[in-house]
């Protein structure tokens, strides 16, 4: 009888952190070809990891990157959404599934001249717009997002900063972590760079 009780509430807690959402938090933030992120995870609403990652060093270790400017912002993040919507299918599969709780991406910056400013400012407003409308007509929206791009007419300069708040339960967590190991997303780049490496 006692390993009956004992058993039953084995299972309630495993049912229960099953259950429960495991929440992430994202900070993205890139100036001047600087750029890091911060990972925070909550668990039961109890921070249980947090790290920030100092991307551009580890960029140097592994690639050399091309310089960002704000004239060539919408086209670098123009490039990456492509990539990504390669996977639209299991990436849809995954986000349909998450909750969205906070969603901020705010871009300052110039290219010294008022008229390209002007133009690149545009660019960035048109692509923000269409990769934000891409994932939140994906996601379950718990909140009114917040898009800025703020133009500094006579300055050379770039900042952006991203941050995001998602939820998912556990069990669908470990499901689609299973999914992925199972059969890991291939993206168009790295099949021509595998088809490159193969004919030299």
């Amino acid at each position: 009888m006692l390993l009956f009780i004992f058993g039953l509430v084995v299972i309630i807690l495993i049912l229960l952190f099953v259950l429960s959402k495991i929440i992430v938090s994202i900070q993205y933030t890139y100036e001047q070809n600087n750029q890091h992120v911060t990972l925070s995870v909550f668990i039961l609403r109890i921070r249980c990891f947090k790290k920030k990652y100092d991307l551009a060093e580890w960029s140097k270790q592994k690639f050399e990157m091309e310089a960002i400017h704000f004239e060539s912002f919408s086209e670098r993040i123009k490039t990456s959404y492509k990539i990504w919507k390669d996977a639209n299918k299991r990436i849809t599969e995954v986000l349909q599934k998450v909750s969205l709780h906070h969603y901020s991406w705010v871009t300052v910056g110039g290219t010294g001249d008022a008229f390209s400013t002007g133009i690149a400012s545009g660019g960035i407003w048109t692509i923000k717009g269409i990769i934000t409308g891409f994932f939140l007509e994906k996601v379950q929206l718990k909140c009114k997002p917040n898009i800025q791009v703020e133009p500094h007419f006579q300055q050379r300069y770039l900042r952006t900063d991203f941050d995001c708040m998602v939820s998912i339960r556990i069990g669908q967590a470990i499901h689609a972590l299973i999914k992925l190991i199972r059969k890991p997303i291939k993206l168009q780049h790295e099949e021509a760079n595998h088809d490159r490496r193969t004919s030299n």
